[in-house]
């Protein structure tokens, strides 16, 4: 229950605020909104207020805002009903009139010309719809407009107000980090000891590409395609971004400098991997009950230092060592409480990652670290700041190498992250603290714009890019084009979607085989 209400706090705050830029700029230029959803699919809350139908729906993957004159709306738009006489309401909405095919006229006049005695009108008024005997004599006073020359319609606003008003929901999403990050640092933030210390390689994965390249324990990486780097956090900019690219590492070996080529390769799960190592000290922070670890003795808290009388300096060195036991026993040297004991641990073979566990996590090398009120926005936005930059920088350098074919789109496709993993993290980051949820809310925000601005059509980008086209052809695209473009964009995402999900359920079978597991033990 705890993940679920974390994933909808994070879509929730996201989608809304993303739906809130354009609903707000397109009030302010004067569009007629008519509804705001959070959600898709049927109505779980609606009401309406003036115009607009505020709605929330049964499918929390995202949310619209539907502004007329967004499309070809086949309908008439009541501004001024005048003297009331025929029935008729200001802001009624005419979608269907006996006799008269009111989508294939251009304006009011036109249709008002096809129009005499009494017609039955089909009216949507405040979210319902009614079906309105019309004496057309007594039309002559109201004020009606067709689609496109309606002056509040979205069509017919100018092409800058247009586009701020698609550019203002990616413009939410960045905004959202400058916001929740100082919140994040005044609850007190976790920070990593490792990210920003020396690239100092402790431990390198046998077989892995850093082993293939010749890294050796102790080397001091000094930097990668003849940028220096400072820190891993440098070094992590830099290899995330170039995904089975062939990387030239400049490195300090045994009193020496060296270069050595090294090709970083996507995991099925989706992570970039190297084989180097970070300071990750070999201290168990959980052992899960039932598992080898845990029946055998050992607790949270505990410092592997031995295996088989091997010294153990990472926890990567330890996750190895048991990888590639074959099931046998192991005897661990523990400390716990000063005192040295040895564990006999037998791993077993977990089907869903394909390989041996004991059923140990590690202990993240942070420290909790808390601000005062101003110290908290100073350092909050400076970390927005620095967090939108590097992951712009990353996004837009992974797309830029994927056009060129410097990353093949099989690799690409590993690295989509769909809603099963997020809200997998979302539940995580709950669980860890306010501070932690924070966090990953402006992580996700930032993406969520980026993704936005990409130029394919059901997106903002998408939008962006047809008023580009306006701008430069001096007319908009035909609405056969539009509606092409919208159904390629469609199947598109769905395409997206679904490899999303893929890569979710095969990242995230040992939860799932899991939760199957359990409602198959209700039953037995």
């Amino acid at each position: 229950m705890g993940t679920i209400l974390a994933f909808i706090f994070v879509i929730g705050i996201l989608v809304f605020f993303h739906e809130l830029g354009h609903f707000l700029l397109a009030k302010r230029s004067d569009v007629r909104v008519e509804k705001f959803s959070l959600g898709f699919g049927p109505k779980l809350l609606s009401f309406t207020r003036g115009e607009t139908e505020y709605m929330i729906c049964a499918l929390p993957l995202g949310g619209y805002v539907k502004m007329y004159g967004e499309g070809t709306e086949r309908n008439v738009i009541v501004e001024n009903a005048g003297a009331g006489e025929s029935g008729l309401l200001s802001g009624d909405r005419i979608t269907a009139v006996a006799g008269v095919d009111i989508g294939g006229h251009g304006s009011w006049k036109e249709i008002l010309g096809r129009l005499d005695g009494q017609r039955e009108f089909r009216v949507e008024r405040d979210g319902r719809i009614f079906t309105i005997p019309v004496d057309c004599s007594s039309l002559g006073d109201v004020e009606a407009y067709c689609d496109r020359e309606y002056r509040r319609g979205f069509s017919s606003k100018s092409l800058l107000d247009r586009f701020l008003v698609v550019a203002a929901g990616p413009a939410m999403n960045f905004v959202i980090p400058f916001f929740f990050m100082p919140l994040a640092f005044m609850f007190g933030v976790s920070v990593s000891q490792h990210m920003d210390s020396p690239p100092d390689v402790t431990y390198v994965k046998k077989d892995s590409p850093a082993h293939v390249s010749g890294f050796a324990e102790g080397d001091r990486i000094l930097g990668v395609n003849g940028k220096k780097v400072e820190t891993w956090r440098d070094v992590d900019m830099i290899v995330y971004s170039n995904p089975d690219s062939l990387l030239e590492f400049e490195v300090r070996s045994g009193g020496e400098n060296k270069t050595l080529a090294l090709r970083p390769e996507v995991s099925a799960e989706g992570r970039v991997e190297t084989g180097l190592t970070k300071p990750l000290s070999p201290v168990v922070a959980e052992a899960s009950p039932g598992r080898p670890a845990h029946e055998a003795g050992i607790r949270p808290g505990d410092r592997i230092t031995a295996i088989d009388g091997t010294r153990i300096s990472s926890w990567q060195q330890l996750s190895d060592a048991i990888a590639a036991s074959g099931g046998r026993r192991l005897d661990f040297t523990v400390e716990r409480g000063g005192e040295s004991l040895t564990v006999g641990v037998a791993a077993e073979m977990d089907e869903a990652f394909g390989r041996y566990l004991v059923g140990i996590a590690p202990r993240g090398e942070t420290v909790l670290v808390n601000y005062g009120f101003f110290e908290s926005l100073a350092a909050g936005v400076a970390e927005a700041a620095r967090m939108t930059v590097e992951i712009t920088v990353l996004f837009f350098g992974f797309l830029f190498k994927l056009v060129t074919g410097n990353i093949t789109l099989a690799t690409a496709g590993k690295t989509v992250a769909g809603p099963l993993l997020i809200a997998k993290v979302s539940g995580s980051a709950a669980q860890s603290g306010i501070s932690s949820l924070l966090q990953f809310t402006s992580l996700i925000s930032v993406n969520l714009a980026l993704i936005n601005l990409l130029p394919i059509p059901m997106l903002d980008g998408g939008h962006l890019l047809y008023m580009g086209i306006e701008k430069i052809r001096k007319r908009p695209l035909s609405l056969r084009t539009l509606e092409i473009a919208q159904r390629v964009g469609f199947s598109f995402l769905i395409f997206i979607m679904a490899v999303a999900l893929y890569n979710d359920v095969l990242r995230m079978r040992q939860d799932i085989f899991s939760q199957l597991n359990r409602l198959f033990d209700l039953f037995r």
